[in-house]
């Protein structure tokens, strides 16, 4: 008798849209968003930020410049 569960019950991140983050690498829709952004605010947009990174440099610009 096996005690090993069916794969079927067990989630990986790419059940639930986590898989292109666990790298760190950003997606190319968050660096699209993220410059343009940068392109409205006039501020800096840097390509190597991981997309956490990245996620939180357009909370940030949105805040300080008041961006919905």
């Amino acid at each position: 008798m096996s005690t090993k569960q069916p794969a079927d019950i067990v989630a990986g991140p790419q059940s639930i849209g986590l898989a292109e983050t666990d790298s760190g690498e950003i997606t190319e829709q968050t660096a699209a968003e993220l410059r343009a952004l940068c392109d409205k605010t006039g501020e800096p947009f840097d390509g190597n930020l991981t997309e956490a990174q990245a996620q939180k440099r357009i909370a940030a610009l949105r805040e300080v410049h008041e961006l919905d």
